[in-house]
């Protein structure tokens, strides 16, 4: 008889216990038929294990009506519950694991502080239910401990000491530079680079700010682009002195760290205003449910997910690959630290993507690993970006896909759209189809391409250059 599946601190809740032995039963059948080495038995195993997968969601509304009947402030799960709804997983006997999957392992490690709030499904859910019923928004599980912004913060400093300590050596070859007037340079490229970064993005702080403000901002910014010029010109002398000149790899090591130090300072905006906007959120939710009873609150989480479960379909329809949230069988499972190491990656080789006008709305989306295998996706409707915790061929893959998704279906003005499409070989082509050969040549642009390997044809190398290109800050 398979194991039953039934959630341990609620085996006594009639509709999980039914549920569960309704699960059992579909899982008995299927690996009778998959086991049997009949090729005629085959479709039945697939018939059944559809009617397997389609029993998530069944056991998800049974948990959470179980959770919910209380009224409790928070929602909260245990490991046992989090294995089932963030990676399908419901014990060895119906959905068996692979020796890569450490269940232990898959809910211990965090995400890294970045650009993104990265959560799992199921802190999802628990942030549903906290603004539904206006209580403050838990931190989700997945999460690296302490503020995410300040986080930034500290490894800003990190980067621009580093990025300080060897300046300090390059311009030491220019017996023009005295020691002090060296490290006035570094102070006003440390002091000045957050209010430089804030004039240069145009942000709602500095559009709105007081005359005066506005104008000790602007002050901040010329100050960083001065000491910036007087930078470059310090470089280009070391590069011309005779007896030990600076070369061009060391060079270029050099400007990568600094414009690691601006890459760093716009993150660290974003997330800070990101913070207000999800204030902002939480309260347009709280007030619209303030008034409703606690039945209608209890089914409003449900008409929540029911929007969130049409988009989750999407990765693996993408990817063309089995549309199931439960655990598969043969895939290792994608780790929250190293994905999302590996999105902040991504992301620093297009941080152009974050000028468009939706960020400016509603923020830099929020990133979400759901159960389930695919590409990555971004759901316009909530405005995040849904990554399956299984990726088909590749987490780089999955997370690439993500975010050309979201430069696709975030280009409200057209600027790539009409530039994409006068390619010759798409031209003829469906919006649909447009859409999917530019998530695929955004994957090769992103993962080759910006990494020195030619791998488009060549008028499609010449678009996305021609797409791509350093934006002209604003003045």
């Amino acid at each position: 008889m398979t194991e039953k599946v039934v959630f341990r601190r609620w085996k006594e809740v009639p509709d999980i216990v039914h549920t569960g032995e309704e699960i059992g039963r579909i899982a008995e059948r299927y690996w009778e038929y998959a086991s049997s080495g009949k090729n005629e038995d085959k479709a039945y195993a697939r018939k059944e294990w559809q009617q397997l997968s389609d029993k998530y969601w069944d056991l998800l509304w049974a948990l959470l009506d179980a959770q919910t009947e209380s009224f409790p402030e928070r929602l909260s799960f245990d490991d046992e519950e989090r294995l089932f709804i963030d990676f399908g997983f419901l014990n060895d006997a119906v959905t068996p694991r692979n020796g890569k999957f450490d269940t232990a392992q898959a809910l211990s490690l965090k995400t890294v502080a970045g650009i993104f709030q990265y959560q799992a499904f199921s802190d999802f859910i628990a942030e549903c239910w906290a603004m539904i019923t206006g209580q403050p928004v838990p931190s989700p599980v997945c999460s690296v401990e302490g503020n995410r912004a300040n986080e930034l913060e500290k490894r800003l400093q990190d980067l621009q000491d580093r990025r300080n300590a060897e300046l300090e050596k390059i311009i030491s070859r220019c017996a023009n530079v005295a020691a002090g007037d060296a490290e006035k340079l570094f102070a006003v490229l440390d002091e000045c680079l957050i209010s430089a970064t804030k004039v240069e993005m145009r942000t709602k702080e500095f559009r709105e700010a007081a005359e005066d403000v506005k104008q000790a901002m602007s002050q901040e910014r010329f100050r960083y682009n001065e000491a910036e010029h007087s930078m470059t010109t310090q470089l280009s002398i070391a590069q011309k002195v005779e007896e030990d000149p600076l070369g061009l790899p060391e060079f270029e090591v050099f400007m990568a760290q600094h414009e690691a130090t601006k890459t760093m300072a716009r993150k660290i905006v974003y997330s800070r205003q990101d913070e207000e906007k999800a204030r902002v959120r939480a309260k347009r939710t709280g007030d619209a449910c303030a008034q409703f009873s606690q039945q209608m609150m209890r089914r409003e989480l449900k008409n929540m997910l029911l929007k969130k479960k049409e988009y989750m379909a999407v990765p693996a329809k993408v990817a063309r690959c089995e549309q199931s949230l439960l655990c598969p069988q043969d895939s290792e499972p994608m780790s929250y630290q190293a994905a999302s190491r590996l999105m902040e990656e991504l992301c620093d080789m297009d941080m152009d993507m974050f000028g468009v006008p939706r960020i400016r709305m509603y923020g830099v989306p929020r990133v979400i690993f759901i159960p389930g295998q695919g590409f990555g996706t971004y759901d316009w409707g909530d405005h995040t970006i849904l990554l399956p915790v299984f990726p088909t061929t590749s987490a780089e893959k999955a997370l690439a896909y993500s975010l050309g998704t979201f430069r696709w279906d975030s280009d409200e003005d057209r600027v790539l759209k009409n530039t994409y499409e006068h390619i010759k070989d798409n031209r003829g082509k469906s919006i649909l189809e447009m859409a999917s050969s530019f998530y695929k040549d955004y994957f090769l642009w992103l993962t080759k391409e910006k990494r020195g390997y030619r791998i488009l044809p060549r008028e499609t190398h010449k678009t996305f250059i021609q797409m791509f290109a350093p934006r002209r800050s604003e003045s």
